[in-house]
């Protein structure tokens, strides 16, 4: 059960201990509905049928779809936070080569991609039509980024980072076959820009 510690603009936090588990329960369902159908997907009947509430337990907590799509957008923020910060725990290594510090920067990237690719196809469309979401999607991006560009040594990190997340960003938006001739596995299009991160820090 995902639980946010920073609530989103507009959104009425519980106190009761009852009335915050259903709201995390109802933030869930949110969650796993709109990464599955996207925006026009996350309805409040159907996370009321889906959670076991009714419509009046979520309007006393938000301001009406619109409000429920923050909460639920603060939640998945939160969640690909997450997910960075154990990808690094995983990969990063102190004291690695310039190269080294590239390729985990590299797999730290790839691992966030791959961990949320439906939220993150639906949030990117969503984006296209939400100049606020693609505001705060982007600042997250940047802030994101940033931290793992500290992780490679010199002054190269931030283009190498970039470079990657580009990669990434197109293959989960076009597919596999967008700028390759023909389908790359996962396994393939992990090597490969490792071996790309690793190249543009060595250059």
């Amino acid at each position: 059960m995902t639980t946010v510690t920073n609530a989103a603009p507009g959104e009425r936090a519980p106190q009761q201990s009852r009335s915050r588990e259903s709201w995390d329960r109802v933030m869930q369902v949110g969650m796993e509905l709109f990464a599955e159908r996207g925006w026009q997907g996350l309805t409040i009947a159907e996370v009321c049928r889906r959670a076991g509430v009714t419509p009046p337990s979520i309007y006393a907590r938000v301001d009406g779809k619109a409000g429920l799509f923050r909460a639920v957008h603060e939640r998945w923020l939160e969640q690909i936070r997450e997910t960075e910060a154990a990808q690094r725990r995983e990969h990063v290594v102190e004291g690695a080569s310039t190269a080294d510090a590239a390729a985990n920067a590299a797999r730290v990237v790839i691992g966030v991609f791959d961990a949320h690719p439906a939220a993150l196809r639906a949030l990117i469309d969503r984006s296209a039509h939400d100049p606020e979401l693609l505001a705060r999607g982007g600042a997250a991006s940047r802030h994101m980024l940033a931290d793992i560009a500290g992780t490679i040594p010199g002054r190269g990190g931030a283009a190498v980072v970039r470079a990657v997340y580009a990669e990434c960003l197109l293959r989960l938006v076009y597919g596999p076959r967008f700028l390759e001739p023909l389908d790359e596995t996962d396994g393939q299009f992990r090597d490969r820009v490792v071996g790309l991160a690793q190249k543009l820090a060595s250059a």
